[in-house]
């Protein structure tokens, strides 16, 4: 397979996502913690659009990080002039505009003919200041494959770097992701870029087809952070390009930590089944499974927690006791506590039955261990004949 290169768009994208804002320190870590992973691009907001960002590249340039920075425009040369007047540092810029024909006719009420010369226009301004351009056409799923070719023919030809091919509103199926981005890269001159939204779940498959296809550069977001449906996950597209394609440029090991980081700023809890670096990648309940994983763990964890950065647990904080929980299960957990009993004993069956019994009348959460010692020590209790001590008694 070809190179591949990881633009990681949190500081932007993951910003627009409703409800989420990290403050100063905050953005400054989250990219001192990508770079840290391997990140080839870090996408902020230009310092004429958000106030923050003016801040934000400045705190980045003390620190070295300016050539990694990609620093987003609208497709105008106004906007570059402003940012370039901060004589702040930077060693790319994303033009974007709008290049499907609704978009052009209700939003930007523009021509074909106008976007292009607008575009152009930037991307050469751009180049005299030695910027490294990506050029994005937003909405670029929905927009006439010809007029597609056509502007990007020409804002090669201005000196465009790299084409962004926009899935805005995560409509496309991997198949036809393969399809398209496959056809662009025999006809256009320069690195595709994909750029996939998340909202039919289908983000991660995307953009995998899309580097099968021919996109050298990919691009992310940490916890899917986004607009609507989120944004395609940094964890899941890095560790699947390591497992499948044997992409090893990046540091997968810190991936739980900074997914963690993030978790904790931005305030939105990811569900525990989470791919990758979800809490129950890791823990099991489901008799079967547990079976499986108390004879080899390989059985049921493809992903392992070393991998990402999460502390192997010992089996004992693998096993979750619950409604679906097995016999072997229930043993294993007893042993841990000095208790050793075989799974035909009829305790184990009491125990079982008295668990389901609690998931019938409503209980919605697991079974502590030491709650399963006690169940143990209820019903063997019952079964022991009290000895007389006295005359009375007897």
């Amino acid at each position: 397979m070809h190179d591949v290169y990881i633009c990681d768009t949190t500081l932007r994208d993951g910003r627009q996502m409703p409800g989420v804002y990290f403050t100063l320190y905050e953005c400054v870590e989250i990219a001192k913690r990508l770079d840290e992973i391997g990140i080839d691009q870090i996408e902020v907001f230009c310092p004429g659009y958000v106030l923050k960002d003016y801040f934000l590249i400045r705190e980045l340039n003390k620190i070295g990080l300016d050539k990694k920075l990609l620093v987003w425009h609208r497709g105008l040369k106004v906007d570059l002039e402003k940012s370039l007047n901060t004589k702040l540092k930077f060693g790319a810029v994303a033009l974007s505009i709008a290049t499907e024909k609704h978009h052009r006719e209700q939003k930007l009420q523009m021509t074909k003919e106008q976007i292009i010369e607008n575009m152009c226009e930037a991307v050469s301004f751009a180049k005299e200041h030695d910027l490294y351009v990506s050029v994005n056409a937003e909405k670029s799923v929905g927009t006439e494959p010809e007029y597609l070719i056509d502007f990007a023919d020409a804002v090669t030809e201005a000196g465009a770097d790299r084409i962004r091919y926009c899935d805005t509103l995560g409509e496309l199926i991997p198949h036809e992701t393969y399809n398209i981005i496959s056809k662009l890269a025999k006809r256009i001159k320069v690195d595709i870029e994909f750029h996939g939204h998340d909202d039919m779940g289908l983000g991660v498959g995307n953009t995998l087809e899309a580097y099968r296809a021919g996109a050298k550069w990919l691009d992310t977001s940490v916890c899917r952070l986004g607009e609507r449906g989120g944004f395609t996950s940094l964890e899941q597209v890095l560790y699947n390009l390591y497992k499948h394609f044997n992409i090893k440029k990046y540091d997968v090991s810190k991936l739980a930590e900074l997914a963690t980081f993030v978790q904790n700023v931005s305030g939105i809890d990811p569900p525990p089944n989470t791919p990758i670096t979800g809490l129950n990648i890791y823990r099991h309940e489901s008799g079967i499974h547990a079976h499986g994983v108390l004879r080899d763990v390989n059985l049921y964890e493809k992903v392992r927690a070393a991998e990402v950065g999460i502390k192997e647990g010992s089996m004992r904080d693998k096993i979750v006791i619950g409604e679906t929980t097995g016999r072997e299960s229930i043993v294993f957990i007893l042993k841990e506590f000095g208790i050793n009993v075989e799974k035909t004993d009829p305790v184990i069956s009491k125990i079982l039955n008295k668990i389901q019994e609690q998931y019938l009348f409503g209980r919605k959460t697991s079974v502590a261990h030491e709650e399963l010692v006690e169940l143990y020590q209820l019903f063997t209790a019952k079964n022991r004949v009290k000895p007389v001590t006295t005359l009375a008694e007897f």
